[in-house]
């Protein structure tokens, strides 16, 4: 199968990557502005584009030329921080973008198997509600988490209304290897192996919690 990655120079997306090079033929479309091309170092030049997912023209061209049977689309601002502070600019990178690569599907690629969009656990905001179901009600409390529950929207509105196949997957606190533990948008579990290898503490609300109920 012919497989395209957004973001695919990434944590996740270069996994994923690894995980489809055998037995597909595999793409990724990779600003590089938070990917490294040394994670992706198996994907020859010709499958690697480095060009910005926002590149409406370039993206709908690449699909109409490309005809692939998956895309994955994992490229997105993902620091809630940053969605906070500059909320114009990450709509028109998590919500556009994502709506310009259904569109293109929908209009020129007839070969389209699945179109898989990365959702996250932060549209259900700080709910009590564990285990988390799909039905556990949705609470956004950042731009980020709107612009990620839009995007599922948008998955979902295609499939009802033009029959695209799209697929959208919540994740929660996904770590391993090539995740960055310096970046401010880092998975706890990945954090809490940096501090356990430097020995530096680990604080948690419960003792926290404790520790002031005995002050007072």
């Amino acid at each position: 199968m012919k497989i395209l990655i957004t973001g695919g120079a990434g944590f996740i997306g270069s996994h994923l990557a690894a995980y489809f090079i055998n037995d597909n033929e595999v793409f990724i479309l990779d600003n590089l502005s938070t990917g490294h091309r040394s994670n992706v170092d198996f994907i020859d030049d010709a499958h690697f584009i480095e060009e910005d997912v926002m590149h409406k023209s370039f993206v709908t061209e690449l699909i109409k030329q490309k005809q692939f049977d998956i895309v994955i689309h994992l490229a997105a601002v993902v620091s809630v921080v940053e969605t906070i502070n500059n909320p114009i600019n990450s709509q028109s990178i998590n919500i556009d973008s994502t709506l310009n690569l259904l569109e293109a599907n929908r209009q020129y690629n007839a070969k389209l198997k699945k179109f898989i969009f990365a959702s996250s656990a932060a549209v259900y905001g700080n709910t009590d509600e564990l285990p988390k179901q799909i039905e556990t009600f949705i609470d956004p409390e950042s731009p980020y988490a709107i612009e990620k529950y839009a995007g599922e929207q948008y998955a979902k509105l295609y499939n009802k209304l033009y029959d695209l196949p799209t697929t959208a997957l919540r994740f929660f606190n996904v770590y391993g290897p090539r995740q960055d533990p310096s970046s401010p948008y880092s998975g706890v579990l990945s954090i809490m192996d940096k501090n356990l290898k430097t020995m530096n503490p680990l604080h948690f609300l419960e003792t926290v919690s404790k520790l002031e109920t005995l002050s007072t």
